[in-house]
């Protein structure tokens, strides 16, 4: 059996940890998930994560980005670079990885054990101190979905069958009981296949599936 490790953005997987394991998102009173519905316009989601900023630099960079109708790459690194240094000052062990869609992933130690509530306190506490909470969720809703899609899961199917990776008829329910189990050769699709990466990172996932020990 192959092994396969699930795991999402730094802003997701905070969430992940304390055990909801969905997509963080700056828009108030969503649309029911699944719905096809949609979410605020970007500028006004601008707005009301400007509206709720507590640090200087949060505020600039939601100021510039109501300004340019754009959160502007730069300002995320930053942010990304704010949180590291908190997580990393603060003992969290951790593997960063930068996506195709240039939002970075956190793989969290996997021998947590029972201190996996305190790791996913300080996360989301350094997380929340650096900015990065909102600027990370709205930068992937302007470069993953333009269409404002309110459920993550329906950004990641509709890529999927734009991609010809999966029948027209697949849904969310379909991809979460695939993504939830073994991911075996001749499921769904291969997760590791370059254009499902794409897929899965604009839905706030990232997949690892390693081959077994001996063989493939």
């Amino acid at each position: 059996m192959r092994r396969t490790r699930m795991w999402m953005a730094v802003a997701a997987v905070t969430l992940a940890l304390a055990g909801g394991c969905g997509v963080s998102s700056t828009t108030e009173a969503k649309p029911p998930q699944g719905s096809g519905e949609q979410m605020k316009p970007l500028v006004d989601q601008f707005r009301d994560a400007r509206a709720r900023a507590t640090s200087d630099f949060e505020k600039a960079a939601l100021d510039r980005a109501v300004e340019t109708g754009r959160i502007d790459p730069a300002d995320y690194e930053e942010a990304f670079s704010r949180y590291r240094r908190c997580a990393e000052d603060s003992g969290l062990a951790g593997t960063y990885t930068k996506q195709p869609n240039g939002i970075y992933s956190i793989t969290p130690p996997s021998n947590l054990g029972d201190g996996i509530d305190a790791y996913a306190k300080t996360m989301r506490d350094c997380a929340a101190k650096a900015g990065l909470m909102s600027l990370e969720a709205l930068l992937r809703t302007q470069v993953d979905n333009p269409d404002l899609l309110s459920d993550p899961k329906l950004v990641t199917v509709r890529c999927l069958i734009k991609a010809g990776l999966v029948p027209a008829g697949y849904t969310p329910e379909d991809l979460m009981t695939f993504v939830r189990g073994d991911m075996e050769p001749g499921g769904d699709f291969d997760p590791m296949n370059a254009e499902a990466q794409k897929c899965l990172t604009a839905g706030g996932m990232a997949i690892q599936v390693d081959a077994p020990k001996g063989g493939s």
